[in-house]
């Protein structure tokens, strides 16, 4: 987040958050997250921040003060009901199938009472594959313990298509790397001497097949994330449809959820209308479509956004005010449609 942006919503932490919420009326907050570790994460340390489980539970007791937690469930029923969102209400969610889920956030939500939508990725389910941004996390590491041996660095560079062999601009190389080229990051980890599949085995990243019955056991909503989470601006729209539906039905097949919920990975910004209507149409029949748009309302609410949560050096204290006055500055400025092509 950058300083100003910042600075705007330490500043909103003068209004008092009751007097925000009652201003602004929003509907129900839909925060998401993708883990929550004390420890470090090396397959995440060089793509985002999270928040320790300090930090979490500080927020969520925040979130309690002002708002009722509801389910997935909760807010559908509520809106076929009469066309509401549940009042003073908040959804949290949390992409990507982490092992943290089980080990770390279930148990804070068990304790506090707060339901949970789990979006997955069938693709990574118990460990099968590493999802390509976590190899580049990896890669990124061990070129930092590494940045001594030129010729190392020099052949990453040249594979990635460039003479540059600084650190700044290798990694800056290896983050522009999508579903399109990942081949890439196979080559570079060889070289490299990292096996991504030992990574798999030995810290197991991502949530079990079990583990994720376990969870809808205890009353968690698994949701859909696509079958391996790629850009879907690089995927022709038929492959937008097909990525949506089959993680679906993976979903529906293994969980049997009362609610079918997907929420769109990386960004649901380059999503068309024909291929949201189509997906809307399609089978199995999708309940619930997020997001991440900051809370914006999209037109026939056929996808809810959601808004990021995890920024450690963001308290709830100053994201919920500032989430509020932007919200309501939206609204009186006509800017809090979504706009889609």
């Amino acid at each position: 987040m950058n300083p100003l942006k910042r600075s705007d919503y330490y500043l909103s932490s003068i209004f008092p958050t009751r007097l925000l919420a009652g201003i602004t009326q929003p509907p129900t907050l839909l925060p998401y997250h993708h883990l929550v570790s004390d420890q470090q994460v090396l397959h995440l340390k060089h793509l985002y921040t999270f928040k320790n489980t300090r930090q979490f539970t500080e927020d969520l007791d925040y979130l309690l003060k002002y708002f009722k937690p509801i389910s997935g469930q909760d807010l559908l029923h509520s809106l076929q009901k009469d066309g509401k969102y549940p009042k003073r209400s908040f959804l949290i969610s949390f992409d990507d199938g982490f092992r943290e889920l089980y080990d770390v956030v279930a148990p804070i939500l068990i304790r506090k009472g707060i339901p949970a939508l789990f979006f997955i990725n069938p693709a990574f389910v118990d460990n099968r594959i590493l999802f390509y941004r976590c190899k580049i996390s990896l890669v990124i590491e061990e070129l930092e313990r590494r940045n001594s041996d030129k010729p190392l660095l020099r052949r990453t560079a040249e594979l990635l298509g460039s003479s540059d062999t600084s650190i700044l601009n290798l990694k800056t190389k290896l983050k522009a790397i999508t579903n399109v080229n990942q081949h890439l990051l196979d080559t570079i980890g060889e070289d490299l001497g990292l096996s991504f599949e030992t990574y798999l085995k030995t810290v197991r990243p991502f949530l079990s097949l079990s583990q994720l019955s376990e969870l809808a056991d205890k009353g968690f909503t698994i949701g859909a994330h696509s079958w391996d989470h790629p850009y879907y601006k690089s995927l022709p729209e038929s492959e937008q449809i097909s990525q949506t539906m089959e993680s679906c039905r993976f979903v529906k097949e293994q969980f049997h959820p009362d609610l079918l919920s997907f929420s769109f990975p990386h960004s649901d910004r380059e999503v068309h209308y024909q291929v949201l209507n189509r997906i809307l149409a399609a089978e199995p029949k999708i309940d619930l479509l997020f997001g991440i748009q900051n809370q914006k309302s999209e037109p026939g609410r056929k996808i809810l956004h959601r808004f990021n949560a995890e920024r450690p050096e963001m308290p709830m204290l100053y994201q919920l005010n500032g989430l509020l006055l932007y919200m309501w500055m939206c609204r009186i400025t006509g800017l809090n449609k979504v706009k889609r092509n």
